[in-house]
């Protein structure tokens, strides 16, 4: 697996909203000297480890361009031997033209226009340092795919918090008409234990009031150091006077997995992939055999609208569920990108029947548990098709407390398809005809014998298609919905095992691991 050292590698995912006790540089506290080090950073990362290579010429001046867009007095001349930038026709700096790859001259080279912008334009001067920097990133990077990104110090704090854990109460907030609200209070958390209930309003922390303040301004006070204490005055419904609740904060890694347990098969949602996920999985899986006097009969995984995550979390999850053979492989531009990820000999969940649910906002880790099931013959996917995610980031830290994601892989399923722009394709699609899932959803609901032969006729058409994955996402298309369908014929599977067998001999990928 992936390691954490000073370059995290990792899949990107969607925006969570957390509460994080880190503490980022200032917008204005980032001098010249510090640019010019961030853009060394920056530029030596993107040459050794981007999938792509671009010089650090264009993405330099990319970048320079994008920032002299706010103002048209302000321009980049661009010569063979030198570069100027002007404002009102004067020029105000002029530097020769480093070599395409030397990183520390072309960060020089920024570094030094981008302070004589701010100086010459007043609207550059006044969003200070780092912004200016995310303003040139925006235009560097856009050379790149749309994975490739600048996070400012702010945003680059939430989303180690999203990934790492953080420093906080353990509650999530719903903010509304300028007040705070507790939206939900997580299990064991200090928020837990301090008494904390969902709908209680937080109307002031310490002697600061929440309310009034932007959501992310309310959200700042929230935060602190692991250990530190919050002295929280509380409103709670149908109590005449505000609580006083002191609560102190901990290292809080967000839940990402939930079950439900009916009838004998386990329904297992997965909303990201972070650092707690294949823990908390493991518990569940746990939970599961200890505590039910029925047996497992089979597992619903549900990756809808699961964004991604963590690498190693995708491969640790696809894990419980096999016992050898391919996961996932990478490949890049660096050595260090090209990786095999097997599976051990330590399956948690023996030939117990797997059914895997998947839409459009599916993407990377959740794409690669689904691939690596699918492919080796231990699920049936349902759903509609894939986001396409099938690259791998990996995120360098950088000295103003920003951070650059870098696209440094794409990912390759056990069957050898690439995942990128073709995700995941379900062996029973529910996004596609409605009047033949009505018909199928008709006969499964009055479980007709007509049911088994509407599925495996179903599974006939995806499976002579499944080597043109551009054909078979055209007539699977992504779609955002969460289908009670979907639940239903995964349901269906799972109970009529002859047919669940059928799926799974008939449906699994010609394994083509290299």
């Amino acid at each position: 697996m992936l390691k954490y050292r000073r370059i995290i590698t990792s899949i990107t995912v969607g925006i969570i909203f957390t509460v994080a006790a880190c503490v980022a540089p200032s917008t204005n506290s980032l001098k010249k000297g510090g640019q010019r080090q961030v853009l060394e950073t920056a530029f030596k990362n993107i040459n050794l480890l981007h999938a792509t290579e671009i010089s650090a010429r264009t993405i330099s001046l990319a970048g320079l361009e994008a920032v002299s867009k706010t103002d048209i007095l302000l321009k980049i001349d661009t010569r063979q031997t030198a570069i100027a930038l002007t404002h009102e026709d004067l020029i105000i700096g002029e530097w020769s033209t480093p070599a395409d790859n030397d990183h520390d001259g072309w960060a020089a080279l920024v570094a030094d226009a981008l302070e004589r912008a701010r100086k010459a334009n007043p609207k550059l001067g006044e969003q200070g340092h780092n912004l200016v920097l995310a303003r040139f990133f925006r235009g560097a990077l856009s050379k790149f795919d749309r994975y490739t990104r600048y996070a400012t110090p702010a945003q680059a704090r939430n989303t180690r918090a999203r990934r790492e854990g953080f420093g906080g109460l353990g509650i999530s907030i719903r903010y509304h008409r300028d007040n705070a609200y507790i939206a939900k209070v997580h299990d064991g958390t200090p928020a837990f234990k301090a008494g904390l209930k969902s709908g209680d309003r937080i109307t002031h922390v310490g002697a600061t009031a929440l309310t009034g303040l932007t959501q992310n301004a309310a959200i700042e006070y929230l935060r602190g150091p692991i250990h530190s204490k919050a002295d929280l005055t509380v409103i709670r419904k149908d109590i005449p006077a505000p609580l006083k609740i002191s609560v102190v904060r901990a290292h809080i890694i967000l839940p990402t997995v939930t079950s439900k347990w009916e009838g004998g098969i386990l329904t297992i949602r997965l909303s990201g992939f972070n650092q707690g996920t294949s823990r908390s999985l493991g518990k569940v899986l746990t939970a599961a055999e200890r505590d039910n006097s029925k047996p497992l009969r089979g597992i619903v995984l549900d990756l809808r609208n699961n964004p991604g995550g963590l690498l190693d979390q995708a491969v640790a999850v696809a894990d419980f569920f096999l016992n050898d053979g391919r996961i996932i492989s990478t490949s890049g531009r660096h050595h260090r990108a090209n990786q095999i990820f097997n599976a051990t000999w330590s399956e948690r969940v023996t030939r117990t029947p797997i059914t895997i649910l998947v839409n459009g906002r599916s993407a990377s880790a959740s794409e690669i548990v689904a691939a690596a099931l699918r492919d080796r013959g231990r699920a049936i996917v349902i759903g509609a098709s894939s986001f396409g995610k099938g690259s791998v980031q990996t995120i360098i830290r950088l000295s103003n407390g920003g951070e650059l994601t870098l696209t440094w892989a794409h990912m390759i399923a056990p069957s050898g398809f690439s995942l990128q722009s073709h995700g995941i394709i379900p062996a029973i699609c529910t996004s596609e005809n409605e009047d033949e899932l009505a018909s199928m959803m008709a006969a499964i609901r009055s479980d007709l014998p007509a049911a088994g032969t509407i599925l495996n006729a179903a599974l006939a058409s995806r499976y002579a298609i499944r080597n043109s994955p551009d054909l078979a996402r055209e007539r699977c298309p992504p779609t955002r919905s969460e289908r009670r369908e979907d639940s239903e014929i995964a349901k269906y599977f799972l109970e009529h095992r002859s047919l669940y067998r059928r799926a799974i001999r008939d449906g699994s990928a010609t394994i083509a691991e290299r």
